[in-house]
């Protein structure tokens, strides 16, 4: 039943007539009232498309719509905890491919190694008796480079595996407290427990049946046994995950992992583990903010008024938002 009080509509004729209006909320149908941003989805769209601007336009913003004016479902973008692991995500992917992964590159190679010593041999003699002393000599100079290049190369892709689970315990921790929980410890089985709580319901689903629940549960196993180099802590990630980790059944190890080894030395990863995990922990966040929290994921990036807020002070400069160096709209 439609409702017996029409809805009155804002006059944009009287604002249109002042000058720079583009600067102005209400020009772009965004209307401030009780603290919250009031949208005129018809007016936003179509001034968003005669500047020429269509990325802030959310897809889904205008389907189903019953009313002229649309209050997101949120106000600032941290009130959706999938956008709170989002946000980390994407910090941390951020850190591992601008930061960390290049230094990588600023190591020296068993190769190179072999290739300077090589060189810098043959400089200082003119005598092709010598040279087979030199591929020799710098063939053994890549081979001792070898054991020292791998421990590096594993010593900082262990240090930041450490650093992905911290950061993911540590922001997993701070959502809990924001959905209500009252401890002061934090572990997987804290975490599960608080989960079931949200559910209200004894049957509902557990965290072992999430989206990509393995490759968190891989990291996390992996993060112990870097943490503890314990015996216990290698034979739970043997248990839950054999291909990562060396031993003797799989033809990997000539001995038993023992008390005290550096773990380090004994993980298995693919190639590119750290580069595929960021999407993989993503999508397991967003099954848990999906199923545990309720939350609506598909709408998060948008669905509050701090978007929009963000969106107009963007777009209010049109030329400037495309690059071009103008203070002002009109001249």
């Amino acid at each position: 039943m439609k409702s017996k009080h029409k809805v009155k509509r804002f006059n944009y004729d009287k604002i249109e007539s002042k000058q720079d209006s583009i600067l102005l909320y209400q020009y772009w149908g965004l209307h401030p009232k009780a603290s919250r941003i009031h949208i005129d989805t018809k007016r936003y769209k179509k001034i968003c498309e005669e500047v020429g601007i269509t990325d802030f336009l959310p897809e889904g913003m205008f389907a189903n719509r019953s009313t002229p004016y649309y209050i997101p479902t949120k106000v600032n973008r941290h009130d959706y905890m999938i956008n709170i692991f989002k946000d980390l995500i994407n910090e941390l992917r951020r850190d591992w491919f601008e930061e960390y992964k290049p230094i990588f590159d600023k190591i020296k190679t068993p190769k190179e190694v072999a290739e300077s010593i090589r060189f810098n041999s043959i400089i200082y003699t003119s005598n092709s008796d010598d040279w087979d002393e030199i591929d020799f000599e710098s063939m053994m100079g890549g081979i001792r480079r070898s054991q020292q290049y791998t421990k590096i190369i594993n010593s900082l892709y262990c240090e930041f595996i450490t650093k992905i689970c911290t950061e993911i315990d540590r922001i997993t921790l701070i959502v809990m407290c924001e959905l209500g929980y009252k401890g002061t410890d934090y572990n997987f089985n804290t975490f599960a427990k608080f989960s079931d709580g949200l559910q209200k319901d004894k049957n509902g689903i557990k965290l072992l049946h999430l989206s990509k629940y393995n490759s968190y549960n891989l990291l996390h196993k992996i993060n112990n046994f870097l943490k503890h180099n314990t015996l216990h802590a290698y034979n739970e990630l043997k248990k839950h995950y054999p291909a990562n980790v060396r031993n003797i059944e799989n033809g990997t190890a000539k001995q038993e992992y023992q008390n005290g080894m550096y773990a380090g030395d004994w993980i298995i990863l693919k190639e590119n583990y750290i580069d595929k995990l960021f999407n993989k922990l993503l999508k397991f966040f967003q099954d848990y903010c999906k199923k545990f929290v309720k939350e609506d994921v598909d709408r998060a990036d948008w669905d509050y008024d701090g978007y929009f807020l963000d969106a107009f002070h963007q777009m209010k400069y049109p030329l400037r938002y495309w690059g071009f160096e103008i203070f002002e709209w009109l001249e």
